[in-house]
């Protein structure tokens, strides 16, 4: 008889560790999908001016119909960055522009009526130009820059790898952190950019 009161006690155990992993599995799942319904609403938040990261798998990145996401993704697959390594990705989207007018005391256009306001450019380069009768030009470049940062993790070894493929097995390997910043718009050269992790 106490064999089976062991045995009954030992299975309700068994049972409600289950239970209470099943339980801890899906409050990370919903405190996960509270943080993304967070981090969305900010992101539609005119007035916020602050980000909150989206956590998701690497399946629900390849699921989700968002462009900026897909955008992201579609960059990581041109990196050849495997699902493994992935570790962050980042879009960053900014544009820039600047009025300028120049009035001269000559007359420079003969017709009276002149009064030209015209846009040149593409997606990235717009410029807006204005001509008006009797010595006006008014110009004002607008830039638009996308850049998109793909963190990556490798295993590398720590001193150069040796030739021999089963000398290379053996060595020592420390994990290395990759960022990828790469520049949407075919005007801007990527000057500098350095990435830093704080070691706790």
């Amino acid at each position: 008889m106490n064999k089976y009161i062991i045995l009954t006690i030992i299975l309700l155990l068994a049972v409600i560790g289950a239970m209470w992993k099943q339980v801890e599995y899906a409050n990370d799942k919903w405190k996960t999908a509270e943080a993304n319904v967070k981090a969305y609403s900010m992101t539609l938040s005119k007035e916020n001016q602050k980000n909150v990261a989206l956590l998701l798998t690497v399946s629900q990145l390849e699921y989700f119909k968002d462009s900026v996401l897909q955008e992201l993704n579609e960059t990581r697959r041109k990196l050849n960055v495997k699902d493994k390594n992935l570790k962050a990705l980042q879009s960053v989207s900014s544009s820039f522009s600047k009025s300028d007018t120049i009035i001269l005391k000559d007359t420079l256009f003969k017709a009276v009526s002149l009064d030209i306001d015209t846009v040149l450019g593409d997606k990235w380069y717009s410029l807006q130009l204005g001509l008006k009768y009797p010595s006006m030009i008014a110009v004002k470049p607008n830039f638009k820059s996308e850049k998109h940062i793909i963190v990556s993790s490798k295993k590398e070894t720590v001193n150069p790898p040796k030739k021999f493929f089963l000398f290379k097995w053996f060595q020592k390997k420390h994990t290395v952190l990759h960022v990828d910043v790469v520049e949407k718009n075919p005007y801007v050269t990527n000057q500098e950019s350095r990435y830093i992790e704080i070691i706790k």
